[in-house]
């Protein structure tokens, strides 16, 4: 990280002056102008290198319910907000068990279905697949049955 040049806008004046003593006011203007462009791109360029930007997309649905729970606060701060909330916070974000239990119980219809299917063919696909879901399953179980 290289620091700016100049350390003040009247260091560059003097520096952009230094062989015209006496300039004009539009010279000094224009001076001003490029001092300032150059000074906002070291800026952005210094800001990229120390804070990493990202940009979001919504959809219209997505914003409605930002626009909902933001509150008094503006969008980027509702958002700034939720982020920082989820990366501080130690517990597990919140589950829906029903709808845990809900597939589950769609996985129990699957295997019922599979055992069935077992009992009237044998077939070593239907056997593995029947092991897959069943672990699938389990894994049901625990996450309902920490």
């Amino acid at each position: 990280m290289e620091p700016f040049r100049f350390s003040s806008l009247h260091e560059y004046l003097d520096c952009a002056f230094k062989d015209n003593p006496n300039p004009s006011w539009d010279e000094i203007k224009n001076a001003k102008k490029e001092y300032w462009k150059i000074y906002y791109k070291h800026y952005r360029r210094e800001k990229r290198i120390k804070r990493k930007e990202f940009s979001l997309g919504f959809y219209p649905k997505q914003l409605q319910l930002i626009q909902q729970k933001r509150g008094d606060k503006s969008v980027s701060q509702f958002l700034y907000d939720a982020v920082n909330r989820q990366l501080t916070s130690q517990e597990a974000p919140p589950v829906d068990t029903e709808v845990f239990r809900e597939v589950h119980q769609q996985l129990r219809t699957l295997i019922n279905l599979m055992e069935e299917s077992l009992d009237n063919e044998a077939s070593d696909a239907h056997e593995e697949i029947l092991e897959r879901i069943e672990l699938l399953e389990e894994s049901f179980v625990q996450l309902l049955n920490p």
